[in-house]
This record gives structure tokens, sequence and C-alpha cells, in this order.
């Protein structure tokens, strides 16, 4: 009976594995903690301190760095041959290049696990469990989030394609990596994802065993690499085919906050935007007097009064174009409202939140 029962947990573990599912065993667990024991600088980070990739050529499997900082090159670097066997060994090897002193912003955290508490299978569970203390703990030990650039599947050789990031970037206002938002976009999300802080790509072939692969700097980071043309129409089969196995009609990316035309409540203000604006709107109970109306915006502020009374002093996430803001005061069924349009200086970048 007990052997049956291994073979059933092996060959679903097996299963899931084939399928680009990430599974951490107890083995997987115990060689993480080994490696976190010996001290020193991990080897990822060594790499990366290197001025020139070729100052020490690393024998292994080649993956890709990709700053958040668009004026830095995306390098390469390589998970070493004795650190490759069985299995993704990529979080584990590149967990301590996210691991740092940068403290979370508790009401990002409180907002975010809100908002997961609210639906799906999380719903009904208390948000106030998360601590920002136990938040704070897993930035500093670092934490590895895996997302799928291309699920793997028979016309791909069964060859998955992933961003792996700071678990907790945003929670630690880490600035948004345009280059792995673009690459996504270019994979058939839209919207695409948002990214924090720097992050990596690396390629996993799920069979024969699961293992990692080579993904080049270059001939797979160019936007016209052939994995990146198949993988829109590989993500829609892959999505196809899991629909079939749970029994869904379909799944759609939620929108982000304040996109789809669903606005965004702050204090003293709700919000909407799209690829190349942002639009607050602050309400009042009286008609708004236009002649009482003063705003005042530079790159990254916007700061509004009415009647010499403060209404919003904001320090906004990204930049704007000042030549670009303009505001309307009207009145609908709604009330009374004060409507500020500010155009975004990066045009299609989605903003998490309005303030910085």
């Amino acid at each position: 009976m007990s052997e049956l029962t291994a073979e059933t947990a092996e060959s679903r573990l097996e299963y899931l594995k084939s399928r680009g599912v990430e599974v951490e065993t107890v083995e997987d667990r115990k060689a993480m903690m080994k490696e976190e024991r010996t001290g020193g600088v991990a080897e990822v980070v060594r790499q990366l301190m290197s001025s020139k990739e070729t100052d020490e050529k690393v024998e292994g499997t080649e993956f890709a760095f990709v700053p958040h900082d668009t004026s830095k090159p995306i390098r390469s670097v390589f998970l070493p041959s004795v650190a490759n066997g069985s299995g993704d060994k990529l979080p584990a090897f590149v967990k301590p290049y996210f691991a740092d002193s940068n403290s979370i912003d508790v009401n990002l955290l409180n907002e975010q696990a809100t908002k997961q508490f609210s639906s799906g299978q999380l719903k009904g569970m208390d948000p106030s469990n998360i601590s920002a203390s136990a938040m704070n703990r897993v930035a500093a030990q670092g934490s590895v989030e895996t997302f799928p650039l291309v699920h793997p599947g028979e016309t791909n050789k069964f060859c998955g394609v992933y961003i792996y990031l700071d678990e907790v970037g945003l929670l630690k206002k880490l600035p948004p990596n345009l280059r792995a938002s673009q690459i996504a976009t270019s994979c058939g999300y839209a919207p695409p994802p948002n990214f924090y802080g720097d992050i990596f790509i690396g390629r996993v072939q799920t069979k024969p065993i699961l293992s990692n692969v080579d993904f080049k700097v270059g001939e797979d980071t160019d936007p016209g690499s052939v994995w990146m043309r198949r993988a829109v129409q590989e993500n829609v089969d892959w999505q196809q085919e899991m629909n079939k196995v749970t029994n869904r009609t379909g799944e759609l990316q939620p929108n982000k906050d304040g996109e789809g035309g669903v606005a965004k409540e702050e204090e003293g203000y709700i919000w909407t935007q799209d690829g190349e604006e942002v639009e607050i709107v602050i309400s009042f109970k009286e008609p708004v007097d236009k002649k009482k109306v003063n705003v005042k915006c530079k790159p990254k502020t916007l700061n509004v009064t009415y009647g010499g009374e403060q209404k919003l002093d904001l320090q906004l996430y990204a930049g704007i174009d000042v030549d670009g803001m303009a505001w309307t005061c009207g009145s609908d069924a709604a009330g009374h409202m004060l409507t500020i349009t500010v155009e975004k200086a990066e045009e299609g970048v989605s903003w998490p939140r309005v303030t910085k």
C-alpha cells in the first residue's frame, strides 16, 4: 500500500512538473538551506559584481539579467553546471540577489492584502494576519516569484520561459522594469503585468526531465526572436487546455487599479487611467467656482487648492508632461466635481497607484 502511495505521489509530481508547474520538494528546501548556511558572496551576486561578463567565464546554463535601469545593458548570467540538475534551480540561485535591507511600505501591504483577501480562494480571510515585521523578514532573506512568459508544450519542445523577480518588489517601492513589461507584451499579455526592480529571465525544459536550459542574451532577448513570436499562440493554447482540465470557460487578466473604466478610490479623490493619461476627480458638496481653483504641477508633483484651502498635495508615482495637464469643473447626478487630467511622461506604462 505504501509503495502504491509513493508511486502515485511521484507520478503526480512528474505530471505537474511536465506542465511547468513549480513544485518545491523537501529535498529542494534542504538544498536551499545548505546553500544559505555556507555564507560568503552568493555566486549570482559575484557574477553581477564583475565589471565585464568576460572577467571570468563560468561554465553552465545561461540566463539573462534585466536591470530596471534601461541605461544598463541586459547581461548574461550562468547557473554553474554543478548547481544544475533535476528541477528548476534558478529560484534558489537568484534568491540572494533579492535579499536586502529595504523595508516594505506598510500602507501598500495593507492595500494589497485587502485586495487579495476580497476575492478568489483567499476571500474571507483576515488580512491583518499578515504583519509588516513578517514581510520585512521575507525581504531581508530574499524571496523569488516566478512569472511564465510562455508555458511549455509540444510546439516549443516543452521549454517554458520565465521571469524571476523580487516577490515583494512592489511593497519595497522598487522602480518599474519597463523592459520586462515590454517582453510580456510581446508574449501576448494585455495589459502587460507590472514588474518591479531588476529581474532575471530563464528557460526551463520539462521533458524528458525538468531542468534549466540556455536562454541566450541577444538571440533570445531580441523582440523578433522565434520563441517570442510564437509565445502568443502557445499561451492561448495552454490556457485553453487548462480551461478544459479545470472545467472553466476562460480566464481574463484582471484590470489594474484605475483601468478598464473602473475608478479607484483614495483619500480625498478617485482616479482612473489609460495608457496615456491619469484622471483625478475631487468631489465637492457645492458647485465648483473655477475662480477659486488653483492647480499647480511639476514633472512629479501635483498641488491643488480651492479658495486657499489645500485639497491635494501629491508626490506622483511617475513623471508627467506638465504641458499636457488640464482641469475642468462640472456637475452630474453623482454631485459636483473638479477633474484634473495629466499626461504620462511614459506612454503605455500602467501606474499601480497615483502617489510615489
